[in-house]
This record gives structure tokens, sequence and C-alpha cells, in this order.
């Protein structure tokens, strides 16, 4: 062989051992995008058509008490993590007592029994496991979707005993702001329902009124709070009032790149994030109404629990809001300044919350305060209950 050729011979090598390195290097990229598209498990309630939140997401050792729910007509809904399509998935659930059911959706939004139709399954207490597997093609056809999703939840016909819980609480003046009746703010109302109700809740909060999330976490003031030594049930994390819906970028970049790292670090396990979903101010700029500001927050918000990679809750306060708004005024929920919550408003949030975090409905809890007498308590427990899927 001439030298020429030898030299070639030994370029080429080099080169083939060159990319075969790299494509060893890039095995991770191609092992990721095998795991599974699907991004969460949420159980409807079929007469509300919204999700029962506290129990949504489901997770892996989920158990739904039946005790505490309205009514039930139940069903589950898989939803993609952000950006990813499917041309279809398959539902597998299998009963520890031997029963078992399949579907295959191809139109998005993916049911386990077909669009708000019951699944009888969900109303037999039973150990379940749900296997969902995402494909390419319409109908279960084509190339599986990376990896099938699984988990196991039990359904209870009795009640079970609620835990006491921790609960840190990140935010500024919309959840600081005290009623004028006892001086609590939301996450002190939301200890008193507890208490009312023979339930526990530990409090820990880092608010500042006026600031964004990102202020309060560059000024310092998270760090103690998530530095390890407390692990947490619930994160709230309640951000700046208009941010979400006028500077989505921002508000993302602050939760899946600041905050996200540092919570999943201090969640306990099946703990989850609560996005506390703020209230449209009374002055709706720069949207043209106030329509257009609540249709901003409902889409932002959305998007926002999509791109969190913890499991996440989106509290609906704003959902809360409007109905009331609607039949009473703005000054039913919110004082003059256009912004700030009514001590009716605080009741409110808190008894939002209380169902969320207990995993019950907010109905029969007491009524506490002089903004929350026996003619205007029910109704706010009652557009609570419905607005978490109770």
């Amino acid at each position: 062989m001439s030298t020429a050729a030898r030299g070639l011979r030994l370029a080429l090598t080099a080169v083939l051992a060159l990319v075969l390195s790299y494509t060893a290097v890039g095995a991770a990229p191609v092992a990721a995008a095998t795991s599974s598209p699907i991004a969460g498990l949420t159980l409807i309630n079929d007469v509300s058509r919204r999700p029962v939140l506290g129990v949504s997401p489901i997770l892996d050792g989920t158990v739904v008490d039946l005790t505490r729910l309205a009514n039930r007509h139940l069903s589950i809904r898989a939803d993609l993590v952000d950006g990813a399509t499917a041309g279809s998935l398959r539902f597998t659930l299998t009963g520890a007592k031997g029963t078992s059911w399949t579907r295959t959706e191809s139109v998005a939004p993916y049911f386990l029994c077909n669009d708000y139709v019951d699944c009888p399954l969900l109303a037999t207490a039973d150990t379940y496991t749900l296997t969902v597997q995402a494909y390419t093609g319409t109908n279960a056809t084509a190339a599986t979707l990376g990896t099938a999703s699984t988990i196991r939840f039990t359904i209870s016909a009795t009640a079970v005993a609620s835990t006491a819980i921790d609960v840190l609480f990140v935010g500024n003046s919309l959840i600081g702001t005290a009623t004028a009746s006892t001086g609590q703010d939301t996450p002190r109302v939301l200890q008193s329902m507890a208490a009312a109700t023979g339930r526990t809740v530990t409090v820990t909060e880092v608010i500042h009124f006026g600031n964004t999330l990102a202020q309060t976490w560059n000024a310092g003031e998270v760090a103690a709070a998530v530095n390890g030594t407390k692990k947490y049930d619930y994160v709230v994390l309640q951000e700046y009032s208009s941010l979400v819906a006028t500077d989505l970028p921002a508000a993302s970049s602050t939760l899946v790149g600041t905050y996200a790292p540092a919570v999943a670090k201090v969640l306990k396990p099946a703990g989850k994030v609560v996005l506390f979903k703020n209230w449209a101010t009374v002055d709706p700029a720069p949207f043209p109404s106030r329509a257009a500001y609540v249709a901003a927050l409902d889409k932002n918000y959305a998007t926002l629990a999509a791109r969190l990679t913890l499991p996440g809750i989106v509290a609906p306060v704003s959902d809360t809001f409007e109905p009331l708004i609607a039949a009473n005024g703005t000054s039913y929920l919110i004082v003059a300044d256009g912004k700030h919550p009514h001590g009716r408003a605080i009741y409110l949030n808190a008894a939002t919350l209380y169902g969320i975090l207990f995993r019950t409905s907010p109905r029969p809890v007491p009524n506490l305060y002089v903004d929350s007498d026996t003619t205007t308590a029910p109704a706010l427990r009652d557009a609570a209950a419905t607005a978490i899927g109770y």
C-alpha cells in the first residue's frame, strides 16, 4: 500500500472513530426522547366537567376517597407534555380484583372512557393499575411514542383519615393581606379552617408585598425555606398580580428555571406545587376588557402548568371570583384600590386552598369571620367547591 493510501486509510479510521464516539456521547438525548409524552393524569368530575383538584394530578399511590366527593360521576383525562403531539393514546386499566378496561383515543382531549363519560370502575373500591401508551398513528397504530406511563392508585368507598400537612407559601400582598376582623392573611385563615374541621396544617410564609417571585428569590428571602431542612407536602407560589397575564416568558423563566429546581429538593414524596391563579384587577389595562384579562390568565396559567416539570395544580382563584363579581360587582371581593382582596375574598381564597390541600369539599367548613357571616360564607364556599371539582 502506498504512503498516500495508508494516510487516507488512517484519516478515515480517525473520522469513523470520532463519529462513533459522538454517537455514544449523544445516546442520552436519544434515550430522553423515548420517555413518556404523558404529562399527567387528571380525575374529572363529569357533572361539573372540572378536574378534582388535590386528587389531581393522580400520582403513583394516590387514594381517591369517594366519601369526600360531591358525586361519583368520574373519569380520567390524560394530558400531554407542553408541545407534544400524538396520533392516539391507549388506556389499559386493571383492578386487583380482576376487573379491566381498555380504550383508545385518537382525538384530544384524551379520556379513559370517552369525553366526560362516567368510568364505572372509578366508583368501585379497588386498587388499580393504569397504563397509558402514546402512538404516532391513530387507533394505536404505527410506532409507540415514548415509553408507557403507569400509575397505581386506590379507590376507597370508606373515609380515609386526613393527615397533617406542611405548606410553604411564597407570594406578595395578594395572599399576605389580612382580614379586617381578625388580622389573618390567607395562609392563617386556612389554618383556622383546618383547625375548625379537626385538621392540621403547618404554614411557612415567605411573603413580600409588591414583589414578583423573581424579586423575592433574588433578595435571598426564599433561601432558608428551601435549604432542605424542612420538607413540604405543597408549595404554593403566587406571582405578581399582572405578570403571568402580561409577560408569560418572564413568569415561565422564574417558575421553570429558578423555583422548580429548588422546590424539587424540598417536596415530600407525592408533594405538589400549587400555582395560585390570580384574579383580574378592576382596571383591565393593558387588556381591552376584563374578559380579555381573564382569558389571558386562563391561557397563561395553563401553559405554566404544562411547562412545570413537577406535579402541579393551578388553584383556580380567578375562576371563583368571576361568577361572584358578575352577580355582586367587583367591590364584593376587591377593595377600592382595584387590586387587593376584601375579607370575603381572603375567606374565599382560603376555602379554595383548603379544598385542594385536604382533597375534600370546603362546603362543610364553619363560618369563621364577620366578613364571611352566615349569609355570605356558604355561597363563598360553594363557589370554591365548584371551581375545584367538588
